[in-house]
């Protein structure tokens, strides 16, 4: 069987191998460790399949907080997957190994049968070369070395890099933000290497790159036409989401909300833009001198209004419904969690509820008035916390019964 394994003819795919007790009452006596229950069996794992290859390039990806080697080699057979790209991990992994330049010779493992790694170099051909400069946006690097480990990473020394935004472009397409499907964090970094972002605008741009993304890596025309889809659905931009999609610091959805209860999104820029006093937006109920500040802050940044104008060119600002327009559920405190329904997503849940005057938080606590989980026999943490403080748990259904638009 093991030779089975080991030479591929298995029916099914297998990366390790148990032995244990079929005498469970024997295999209780067993000592415990602080990871497994007991030393009650033996784990096995067969060694990775290794394939030779030769290196085409190193690749420079950029992320939030460093620029990452990517070997890029002629394509192998492993595990029954093509494999051509691995990680290098940093510099100080590519010295280990005695990395080269194109025509290095390479062995190739996919590690625990997924993650594919460069274990050794047989035969090192030119010379390994660190990029003077950004790939993204041009300014100088600098190798960092770890105070804790010496590990050396290669850095851009631009802080406003658009690598380094990754994260900011991550929340403007996330659901709560822009919504903006079919586009992860990881094909955001991708398409920020091949420098196609820069600002928030530019994602809504990607459509003329659509023939380009299509010869990716990973993606097809159909990948492409359906980014492109997403677009343009999301150009007709909710302006609460948007507010939260801009990343300014301590302006959450909850934050946006209240503002946009007191200014429409026109005045409230306006007031923000040209405003000599921070606190100028304190007095709205739960914005307070600190939050205020960082509004207005961000709003007087001139790259920051930049980038706004630039961005409002793409997509057009739809008036968010603020105001309650019925009481079902006025002056109570909800938390939702788990799948709906009847209701298209949580969000649309979340909505109905303050339409009717209520307030949706995250996390249950002795202001919460009711839990919403269909599983409401779930042992989680939330079912857990709010059982112990004694808080009703409504599935969807009673929830609709009790506040629904037919109660």
């Amino acid at each position: 069987w093991t030779q089975k394994v080991t030479a591929g003819l298995n029916p099914y795919p297998v990366d390790g191998l148990v032995i244990d007790y079929d005498d469970a009452a024997y295999a209780e006596t067993g000592s415990v460790t602080g990871h497994h229950a007991a030393r009650a069996g033996y784990a096995y794992k067969w060694a990775d399949e290794s394939a030779e290859s030769i290196l085409d390039h190193i690749e420079w990806s950029c992320a939030a907080s460093t620029i990452t080697p990517v070997a890029v080699f002629e394509p192998v057979e492993l595990e029954g997957t093509t494999v051509k790209r691995a990680s290098l991990c940093n510099i100080s992994e590519c010295r280990r190994l005695g990395m080269g330049g194109k025509g290095t010779v390479l062995d190739v493992i996919k590690a625990n049968k997924i993650i594919p790694k460069i274990i050794h170099v047989r035969k090192s051909e030119g010379k390994f070369q660190i990029p003077a400069v950004c790939p993204v946006c041009g300014s100088p690097t600098e190798i960092h070395q770890s105070d804790a480990s010496d590990t050396e990473t290669l850095k851009c020394t631009n802080p406003d890099c658009a690598a380094k935004k990754l994260k900011k472009f991550t929340r403007f397409v996330s659901k709560a933000g822009m919504d903006i499907d079919g586009i992860s964090e990881q094909t955001l970094s991708r398409f920020i290497n091949e420098g196609w972002i820069r600002t928030n605008a530019d994602i809504f741009r990607l459509g003329d790159h659509a023939e380009e993304i299509a010869q990716l890596d990973g993606f097809k025309e159909k990948s492409a036409e359906n980014i492109k889809a997403s677009l343009e659905k999301s150009r007709k931009a909710d302006d609460r989401r948007l507010i939260f999609a801009l990343s300014i610091p301590l302006i959450g959805p909850d934050v946006a909300k209240k503002l946009l209860s007191a200014y429409s999104f026109a005045e409230l820029i306006h007031l923000a833009e040209n405003s000599d006093d921070p606190e100028v937006f304190s007095s709205i109920d739960g914005i307070g001198p600190e939050k205020s500040t960082a509004f207005v802050r961000w709003f007087h940044e001139e790259e920051n209004q930049k980038d706004l104008q630039d961005l409002l060119k793409e997509i057009t600002i739809e008036q968010s419904n603020t105001a309650p327009i019925g009481a079902k559920c006025q002056h109570l405190t909800f938390v939702v969690t788990g799948d709906v329904h009847h209701y298209p997503n949580r969000n649309a849940l979340k909505a109905y509820i303050e339409s009717q005057g209520g307030k949706v938080t995250g996390s249950v606590s002795k202001s919460t008035d009711y839990l919403i989980n269909n599983d409401v026999t779930s042992t989680s943490s939330k079912n857990t916390a709010a059982k112990r403080l004694q808080i009703p748990i409504l599935s969807e259904d009673e929830f609709l019964a009790k506040f629904g638009e037919q109660s």
